[in-house]
């Protein structure tokens, strides 16, 4: 993806992304668009989380389905889109 988005798509694409079914400790789905290790332009999708989550077991499994949505989502509204898909504890700085 060498090209910028259309102005708008990561707005819309954001609205689509805070409708999808998550966890409670979820706190937000934040869309970027930024360049990735090879200097190509790329969307970064981040699952904030609380820092009080549930234990690890629990929290990989709600984790792993809320992936797939967010993929299922991309795959239907952006084929072909080049997307990171990365968790960070609210208050991280990435």
């Amino acid at each position: 993806m060498a090209q910028a988005l259309e102005m708008g798509f990561l707005e819309e694409l954001g609205k689509k992304l805070d409708q999808l079914e998550r966890p409670d400790w979820v706190r937000s789905i934040d869309t970027v668009e930024q360049l990735d290790a090879d200097d190509e332009l790329a969307v970064w999708i981040w699952i904030v989380v609380d820092t009080a989550m549930p234990p690890q077991e629990q929290a990989q499994l709600e984790l792993a389905a809320l992936r797939k949505r967010i993929r299922e989502l991309l795959i239907e509204q952006a084929p072909g889109l080049w997307a990171y898909v990365r968790i960070k504890e609210d208050g991280d700085g990435a």
